[in-house]
């Protein structure tokens, strides 16, 4: 089939005992699953259309319309759109129903952070964020640092190496790891910066992405958040992923969630 036509189906795996996507019990599927999935399907497919030539960058764009149950199949689907560039819509859909759809591109831009040269300069670790303002249960799964403050107009936090356990770790970040730890940012900020209760959901609905691909796991990263509050009800949360010796932007992240109380979520989820 021509590259220009290629379509890819397949079903997400959904395994509850997964120590990272299932961090602890949910009752639907979580979305990082499902930008995982589809990540995964539009990065072979595109190994396809660009004869093997590896991406530099991902640029993504994610809707997630309503919740994907547990129970239910759900179908992944990536067509390319025409056109020069390798860029993809994505859709996952259960019950014939979309749950999440938007585009993926990859474009050839190396990394801006040289592979395992900066880590003697790099900033101390800081201690990693306390669990449940990231809504995380697992220590290992906490991939960000406690925030700081810088004056007025920033916050930030260091992205964190999990620790090493039974199982070898890629040389390199990918990013499914950035946009959790950026999840994580996001979620925390929540919490400090805009006074959410604890027993709050986060309900995601968007996820916009431009990152490198691959990210030398010694090169210290940092996520900045410039102080603002977007009215409406929805909450908005834009940050910089940067290399934390020199400041310089690598690429950019973009949350949009509904906040709700244990009350409205358990009406939501009766529907």
């Amino acid at each position: 089939m021509a590259a220009s036509v290629i379509d890819r189906f397949r079903e997400l795996v959904v395994d509850e005992s997964d120590p990272f996507y299932f961090d602890h019990p949910l009752d639907h599927v979580p979305g990082m699953l499902l930008f995982s999935g589809l990540l995964d399907l539009a990065v072979r497919a595109d190994e396809l259309r660009s004869r093997g030539r590896p991406p530099g960058r991902v640029v993504a764009g994610l809707d997630f319309t309503r919740f994907c149950e547990l129970r239910g199949a759900t179908t992944l689907s990536c067509r390319a759109i025409p056109g020069p560039n390798r860029a993809w819509t994505v859709a996952a859909r259960q019950a014939g129903e979309e749950v999440c759809a938007g585009s993926i591109a990859f474009a050839d831009d190396v990394p801006a952070v040289p592979a395992g040269t900066r880590a003697a300069g790099a900033p101390a670790t800081p201690r990693r964020a306390p669990a449940e303002l990231v809504h995380r249960h697992r220590p290992e799964n906490i991939l960000v640092g406690e925030p700081v403050r810088r004056g007025r107009g920033v916050v930030e936090a260091a992205v964190l190496r999990p620790p090493a356990g039974p199982e070898p770790r890629p040389p390199f970040r990918g990013p499914v790891e950035i946009v959790e730890a950026g999840r994580q940012f996001a979620t925390m900020l929540e919490h400090e910066e805009h006074g959410r209760p604890m027993d709050a959901t986060l309900l995601w609905v968007a996820l916009r992405l431009d990152i490198p691909c691959r990210l030398d796991r010694d090169a210290p990263l940092l996520l900045r958040w410039p102080v603002a509050r977007v009215p409406g009800r929805r909450s908005h949360c834009r940050m910089t992923l940067a290399d934390a010796v020199t400041g310089a932007d690598l690429g950019s992240l973009a949350y949009e969630a509904y906040a709700v109380g244990p009350e409205q979520y358990a009406r939501t989820r009766a529907r």
